[in-house]
């Protein structure tokens, strides 16, 4: 149903409907006023993640941990067709990851992605009552993951990433946030002091973070200044084009 309360029936006019809706709740950052992030991270050795290591055991590895449940993007490749045919494949996705690094460019077809929405709760007539899932490329996810692993290894073997934080990191989880948090709750308890606890919950936070500023403080933490740029435009520029 859209906004003046008319029925909506044909694919392609739910389509338009979702991807007005998805596109509404992402932040829109004023260029010409992102402030400038510190330099927090500075070492004396020179330490600094300058380039990505992408080589035919790290891919053939990538493709014999896909998951053959997973859907594939728009590209069609299924991950159980890489997975089987990674001999024939691994020396040329080497070749082909080695190049987006050196051009810091990703390839445009990687940017598409077949958005599927999924119902939250309310109204399922309401668009806004839904949430998109990107599938993306699984060749594109096989490089994001050696990106990933490699950066992740740089940050924690610099202790760039603080304690405090046990999202997205190995060995932690929501889990280990809760108990230590316990730990810290009981002990004031047993000193006589008093907790207050206040809870925050953004409401669509990922789509909300402003792009620019998070690849700004990126820079000047000094680290992976060449990998970042190639994820810009993937960031910045991706965004859903249909419903399938």
């Amino acid at each position: 149903m859209n906004s003046n309360g008319e029925v909506v029936d044909s694919s392609e006019g739910m389509s338009e409907l979702f991807n007005e809706s998805f596109g509404k709740v992402f932040t829109k950052e004023r260029l010409e006023n992102i402030p400038k992030a510190k330099c927090e991270y500075t070492d004396c050795q020179g330490s600094r993640l300058c380039d990505i290591v992408i080589n035919e055991k790290i891919v053939m590895d990538k493709l014999k941990r896909l998951r053959n449940d997973k859907a594939s993007g728009a590209d069609e490749l299924f991950p159980r067709f890489l997975s089987k045919t990674g001999n024939e494949l691994v020396r040329s996705l080497t070749r082909l990851f080695k190049k987006i690094v050196e051009n810091e460019m990703v390839p445009r077809d990687w940017k598409d992605a077949n958005v599927i929405p999924i119902f939250k709760g309310g109204t399922k007539s309401s668009a806004i009552n839904y949430r998109p899932i990107s599938l993306t490329s699984q060749l594109c996810k096989v490089f994001e993951a050696i990106v990933r692993d490699q950066i992740v290894k740089y940050l924690e073997d610099n202790r760039l990433i603080r304690d405090s934080q046990h999202g997205s990191r190995k060995g932690s989880s929501t889990l280990t946030n809760l108990l230590l948090f316990l730990d810290k709750v009981l002990n004031c308890v047993d000193e006589g002091l008093s907790v207050d606890i206040v809870f925050l919950d953004l409401a669509k936070a990922f789509d909300k973070v402003p792009h620019k500023r998070l690849l700004e403080k990126n820079e000047k933490a000094r680290h992976w200044r060449q990998v970042i740029r190639s994820d810009r435009e993937l960031v910045t520029e991706s965004k859903a084009e249909g419903m399938y």
